[in-house]
Parts: structure tokens; C-alpha cells; sequence
């Protein structure tokens, strides 16, 4: 008997064909498998109950990152098999994506690297076909080592004796390496000039426990590193990076030392564990003792296990906590070049650790934080990207979204999945923008893609993306940046219907003024905006942002006179700022009005003196959050809602008003009140039409929101796979092409 088997899903760069092969020999059948496009694909030949067994023993297989999505089977007669074989893989005009992510190192190849007896003792580039990079070194598909930056290395003997012995667990391994055909490490100080010492990585930690400041080559990028207990040395780093007050991540040995500064519940003990290896957002313990400098106002700190051997290595010189975060200026993406570094960090960094692997594919650190024990991403990236997730439908078409400004992916969908990139940033800034156009062309041509049947981009006029959508194709349109944000929600929960709280910074709404405390409602394809928070002034517009007081006067001056907000805000701007922008926001010049809870909530923080600056982004609201978990009592503040030609408005005037009353309560009660009444009010509206709500947007990052709409609706529907936030905007835009029928006429 013949039976030719089809397997769909993540099955290559992970070790199946040899996985196969051994279980085939296992069972005496011939036949051969072979990667293809978009599946592996085998000929069994052999006895009905062994062939049967074989298929049993696939479907059950503990192999990590396999993922089977479906098996074809197809008996017929495929010709003479006198062994099982590993064919070459088979090419193909349409690719899908199979390749897993970057992987964490395996324990199996940990145990080699610290066994003095083997031959990959202390290599910092160990790896195997169950782990190390994948996705960041691959140039094309199929995934074989000619298709990756790895071609460049030569195996050596012993090196391609494992590669060809399928019973070897680095067989077909396309990253295997060693110390003596394999990637090589160097210190350099910030001039280039290599620093001559026998261990670069006992050296580069030597440097780091002294108080340098080092740039570290990793798999996705470069992080700047220095140690995390040091005020001098956090402090310089900081004022290196511009002192923008953005929290640095953290990197520890183990689950002990991050015990010793955070808690760590179960469920995040397994997520820092995991071959994904992300940074998870965890609560400071009372113990805490790392540098207040780290994550300065916060009640969180972001901490990630050691994925690299190089990461493993270092920490046997080092036994205190390290930053280890991104090495990219405000705005710009993450470097992965040595040469762009060392120009671009020369004044910021004392040294560079590098190596001389190529970094193809960019791929910032991962970021998750736990809500409910419920994973919501704050960052989408290395170890899930380029997953891809099926939404339940398959039309013949292939569309491209190019997501939001900020915070940017993009997504392309074909047969019947949709693929979302890494975390590309802030295409508002030209280096980033031009990073978006490089990394889509590197997806086109992973997939083989030649041209798009649609282009989908966000409705601001302005922005850098709607532009590229004309560059890239004449066919596209136009999503509004909220119902993306619910239309993400429903994809990811395979929902056809929906209403949604949208609660975000910003988005060009349908009627030019500047949305984002939303309440939307999606039913089969009508689009609808049920409700929304109250307009407020937005004096200079986005610019208001990088000043919060800015907002809280616009809010003001609806209930107070000029000389009573000028008293009021005394402390925080001077009264010559005040007059200008009242008759700035009096004669509307560079001022408009907005919806936003974000910028509602920039406001509460500045009259609270939680911030008065922001120096990135979400920073007013995260550390108001941080103020507001510390709150006891919940005041009875106002909830008005009033309806407007058939749409509800909550009224935030009278909640502002309520908080000035009250400003010399507890500021950390007056914090958790406004969450409350927030987070109440809008899902008042919500419940207007359904009980299940679906809740989305850049605030659903924040815990007690959460924790208040569950509270007050029947099931809220959230996100666990992408993020909320406009990291997911491009998923939302893809599902809103197919579902709505604006876009389908």
C-alpha cells in the first residue's frame, strides 16, 4: 500500500523531516519527505497498519513549535521506494510562511554548551534544528541554509557530518555552527578598534560591572546594556537616550534573581520561561532595589529571561539584574547593523559586543503583560512572528494593510490567514517609514507575491501610509482607525458581529475631529458609532501631548474663568502660556476637537501632577495608572449620559469638574475614581445594545479598565494574540476588508 500525505501548518526549520524519517525507519516503511511551499509532504510505502500507525504517531507528536493544521491523505501509486528518504525541498511560484519564529536556546543544547567535554563547549552561537533564529535569518523560502544569512559560513567536517545524519538531532539544522566554521564574537570600543582579550563576553561583562554602558548584537537587533542597580550608570544611560523617562527592560539569569525585585505569578513564570521568550511586564515587589531610574513612576518593570547562549554566557560573570533594551534612537527602529551602530552609538555606548552574522529580518523583543491571567501584548514580535492566525474564512485574494502611524505592523492575508508583521514603530519618522517599505518587500518576497488585490490603509489623509498605499497599488481603501480597532478584536474571537468600547489616543474619526473614547457597533456589514466621550478642546493639536496641561485647560475653560484656571494650574505653566493658548483654542487655530480617552486621561494626570511631560508614548496614562492602583477609595463622580441624534455621549466635563472640587483628596483615590467612572460610563453605553462587549485600543492595556468592565458587563470579549493597540490596527484592517461591504462593492 501507497498513501501520500499532505501536512499543513509550522513544520519547517524545526527538525520534522528528520523527526519523520526516524519514526518512518522506526515502522520498516519507504517512501520520502520533502518541504514544498506551503506543507511537507510524504510518500508512505508499506503495510495499511504501520502506515496508520505512522499517521497516529504525527498527529500525537510532542515536537516543539510543530503545529499540524490539517492532514490530506491520498492513497494511489507513487512509485518504487526501496529505503525512506529526505528529498531536497520543492520550489513553488506561492509561498506560505512556515517557518517558525526565533527560538529560545533548547536545554539540550544549554547542557552541551556548559559540558566541557563537547566540542561546542562555551559556543555562544549553539544552536540546533529545536532552536535559535529562524524567522530573522531567513532571505527566501524554502527554509534551507542557502536561503538564509547563514550561507555565508562554511560548515566544517565535523559540522556537516551532523547536517547529513539524519539520526542527529542538527540534521538539515540550517544554523548549525561551531567555534570553528560559525559566527565569530568581538569587542570593539566606540571608535571600531577591537579590543584584544582571549573572552570577549567575560571581558564585555567585566566593562559592564564597572559602569560602561555596552552595545550588545543579539538575533532581532542590537540592545544597549548596562547593570540595572547602578543609579550613576542607569542615570547616564538615560541621559543618553535624551532622559526620555520610557522604562528600560530588564534581563536576568533566572526566575530567582527576578524574585528578588518583582512577583512572579505561575502563569508569567511560564511565559518568561517559554521558547518565546518575551519581556514580561511584572509588578515591583516591596523589596525592590533595582535603580528607581529603570522604570522611573511605575508600579511595573518589563524582565525577560536569557534567550542566547551569548545572554547564558554573560551571566556567568555577572550576578546582579541588566538592562538589556532596544538600541534605537526616539522614533528610529532598532539597529542591527554594527557599522550603522557604531555611528549611530558612538555617544552612547563605551563598547560593542558584536558578531559577524547578518540580522536579515528585524525583530524587537516581544513584550506581554497579564491581566486576569490572561496574556494581552503590548508588543508583538521575536518568538511569535511570522505566525500567522486563521480567521475562519478563505476568498481568492491577497491584501495588504498598512496599519496605523504609530506603533506600526502591517498584514497580508492569503489563503485564508492572515499574517501580521513585527513591530515596525513610528512611521512619522523617514528611517522608520523606509524600514515599513524594505520589511514589506522582504515579506513579498517570502510569499512569492508579486502584487496585491487591495490595498487597506488608515483614513488620516496625512499620514506616511496612506501615501505608500497609492505608491504600492490603485486599488485601495480607506479603514477608520477605531472600527479597525474593534474589527481586530472580532478577528482574532472570529466574530461577524460586535459592539466595542474603543478606548485609544488617537485616530481621524469620520466627521474630522480626533476619536478615540469610542463606542462602535459592527453588525453584519453595517458600521455604526453608537456612542462616544464628550468633545473636548485639543489646543495645538497633537502636539498637546508632549504637554498635558495643555488639555486640562482646554477642559477648563468650559466651567472656569481664565484668572481661575491660571490659579488652578499655577504650578505647572505660567500665566503668559495660559492667555496665549485660551485664544488660540478661541479662535480654533491649530486646535480641534477630541473624543480621545488617552488624551482625557493626559489631563487627569496633569491636574493630579502625575506627569507633565511626556516623553513617550502612553507615559501620562501609564504612570497615572501606577498612582491609581494605590488607591483605597472610589468617589462618586458624576456619570452623565446624554443622547445627540441618536448617539450617547458621556459627559467628561462634569467628571473634570467633580475632580477639581475634590483636588485636595487623595490624589491616588481621585486616580482609581476616574478609572472607574471612565471605564462604567462607556460600558454603560456599550450595554445599551449588547451585554457582550468587546473592548479594544491603547487603554485596554491598562489593568483597572479592565478589571471595571468585566465588573459591569456580562462577558467582555478582549485580546490575547495581538495587541490592542495600534500594533493590531493593520490585523482589524484586513478582517474590515473582507466583512465589510463598503469595501467588497
Amino acid at each position: 500500500m501507497q498513501k501520500l500525505l499532505r501536512i499543513y501548518g509550522i513544520n519547517q526549520g524545526i527538525g520534522f523531516r528528520p523527526y519523520v524519517y526516524r519514526v518512518a525507519k522506526h515502522l520498516d516503511l519507504n517512501g520520502i519527505v520533502r518541504n514544498s511551499y506551503d506543507h511537507v509532504e510524504i510518500i508512505l510505502d508499506g503495510g495499511e497498519k504501520k502506515i496508520e500507525e505512522f499517521i497516529k504517531t504525527i498527529k500525537h507528536s510532542n515536537l516543539p513549535f510543530l503545529n499540524i493544521d490539517r492532514i490530506d491523505e491520498r492513497e494511489g501509486n507513487f512509485g518504487i521506494f526501496e529505503e525512506f528518504t529526505i528529498e531536497k525541498s520543492r520550489h513553488n511560484e506561492r509561498k506560505i510562511i512556515t517557518i517558525p519564529p526565533d527560538i529560545a536556546i533548547c536545554n539540550e543544547c544549554l547542557n552541551e554548551m556548559r559540558d566541557p567535554k563537547n566540542r561546542r563547549y562555551n559556543y555562544w552561537f549553539i544552536t540546533c534544528v529545536h532552536c535559535g533564529p529562524r524567522f530573522t535569518i531567513t532571505r527566501d523560502l524554502p527554509y534551507d541554509r542557502e536561503n538564509t544569512t547563514m550561507d555565508e559560513f562554511k560548515m566544517c567536517k565535523s559540522c556537516e557530518k551532523e547536517y547529513t545524519n539524519p539520526e542527529n538531532r542538527r540534521y538539515h539544522s540550517q544554523t548549525i555552527a561551531c567555534h570553528g566554521c560559525g559566527p565569530k564574537l568581538y569587542l570593539v570600543d566606540n571608535d571600531g578598534n577591537e579590543i584584544g582579550c582571549g573572552d570577549p563576553i567575560r571581558e564585555a561583562a567585566k566593562l559592564l560591572k564597572e559602569g560602561n554602558i555596552l552595545a550588545i548584537k543579539g538575533i532581532g537587533g542590537i540592545h544597549v546594556s548596562s547593570v540595572a542597580d547602578d543609579d550613576h550608570a542607569v542615570l547616564r544611560l538615560r541621559k543618553l537616550r535624551k532622559n526620555s523617562d520610557k522604562p528600560f527592560a530588564i534581563m536576568c539569569k533566572d526566575i530567582g534573581m527576578i524574585e528578588t525585585f518583582a512577583e512572579v505569578s505561575e502563569i508569567e513564570r511560564k511565559m518568561l520561561e517559554s521558547p518565546e521568550r518575551p519581556i514580561v511586564l511584572l509588578k515591583k515587589s516591596k523589596n525592590y532595589y533595582l535603580s528607581e531610574y529603570v522604570s522611573p513612576r511605575l508600579h511595573t518593570i518589563g524582565v525577560m529571561l536569557p534567550y542566547t547562549g551569548l545572554h547564558y554566557l554573560l551571566f556567568d560573570y555577572i550576578d546582579s539584574p541588566i538592562i538589556m533594551t532596544s538600541a534605537n534612537l526616539p522614533g528610529e527602529p532598532t539597529l542591527t547593523d554594527e557599522k550603522e551602530a557604531l555611528k549611530k552609538l558612538s555617544g552612547i555606548a563605551d563598547y560593542f559586543l558584536i558578531h559577524n552574522r547578518e540580522i536579515y529580518q528585524r525583530a524587537d523583543d516581544s513584550v506581554i503583560r497579564f491581566i486576569d491571567d490572561n496574556p494581552v501584548f503590548l508588543r508583538r514580535s521575536r518568538g511569535f512572528v511570522p505566525l500567522g492566525l486563521d480567521i475562519g474564512v478563505n476568498i481568492d485574494r491577497i491584501i495588504l494593510s498598512l496599519g496605523a502611524e504609530l506603533e506600526n505592523t502591517f498584514s497580508i492575508y492569503v489563503n485564508g490567514k492572515i499574517y501580521t508583521s513585527q513591530y515596525i514603530g513610528d512611521t512619522g519618522n523617514y528611517e522608520t517609514f523606509l524600514n515599513l517599505k524594505n520589511t514589506i518587500e522582504k515579506f513579498k518576497r517570502l510569499f512569492g507575491i508579486k502584487k496585491f488585490d487591495l490595498v487597506i490603509h488608515d483614513k488620516h489623509p496625512s499620514f506616511n501610509t496612506t501615501k505608500l498605499a497609492k505608491e504600492i497599488s490603485d486599488n485601495t481603501f480607506p479603514m477608520q482607525h477605531h472600527f479597525a480597532h474593534l474589527f481586530s478584536c472580532m478577528a482574532e474571537n472570529k466574530m461577524k458581529e460586535a459592539v466595542g468600547v474603543i478606548a485609544d489616543g488617537y485616530g481621524y474619526g469620520d466627521d474630522g475631529y480626533a476619536w478615540g473614547g469610542e463606542i462602535l457597533y459592527i453588525k453584519g456589514r453595517e458600521l455604526k458609532r453608537i456612542g462616544h466621550l464628550e468633545y473636548q478642546p485639543l489646543i495645538g493639536l497633537d502636539f498637546a501631548t508632549k504637554r498635558p496641561v495643555k488639555i486640562a485647560v482646554g477642559i477648563l475653560s468650559k466651567f472656569m474663568s481664565e484668572s481661575e484656571i491660571k490659579k488652578i494650574l499655577n504650578p505647572y505653566a505660567n500665566g503668559q502660556e495660559i492667555s496665549l493658548w485660551l485664544k488660540q483654542m478661541n479662535e480654533m487655530f491649530n486646535t480641534t476637537l477630541t473624543s480621545s480617552c488617552g488624551r482625557f486621561l493626559d489631563a487627569v494626570s496633569s491636574v493630579l501632577n502625575v506627569a507633565q511631560r511626556r516623553t513617550y508614548e502612553g507615559e501620562p496614562v501609564m504612570k497615572l495608572e501606577s498612582v491609581a492602583v494605590k488607591g483605597e477609595k472610589i468617589f462618586d463622580i458624576p456619570i452623565k449620559i446624554e443622547k445627540r441624534d441618536g448617539v450617547y455621549i458621556l459627559n467628561t466635563t462634569k467628571m473634570f469638574e467633580y475632580l477639581i472640587e475634590n483636588i485636595d483628596k487623595r490624589r491616588e483615590d481621585l486616580a482609581l475614581s476616574i478609572h472607574h467612572a471612565l471605564s462604567l460610563g462607556l460600558s454603560e453605553i456599550a450595554k445599551k445594545v449588547d451585554d457582550t462587549v468587546c473592548f479594544s485600543g491603547g487603554v485596554a492595556y491598562n489593568e483597572l479598565f479592565n478589571k471595571f468592565m468585566k465588573e459591569n458587563t456580562k462577558k467582555l470579549v478582549t485580546q490575547k494574540r495581538l495587541p490592542p493597540g495600534d500594533g493590531g490596527i493593520s490585523f482589524g484592517q484586513i478582517y474590515a476588508s473582507i466583512f465589510s461591504d463598503r469595501l467588497l462593492q
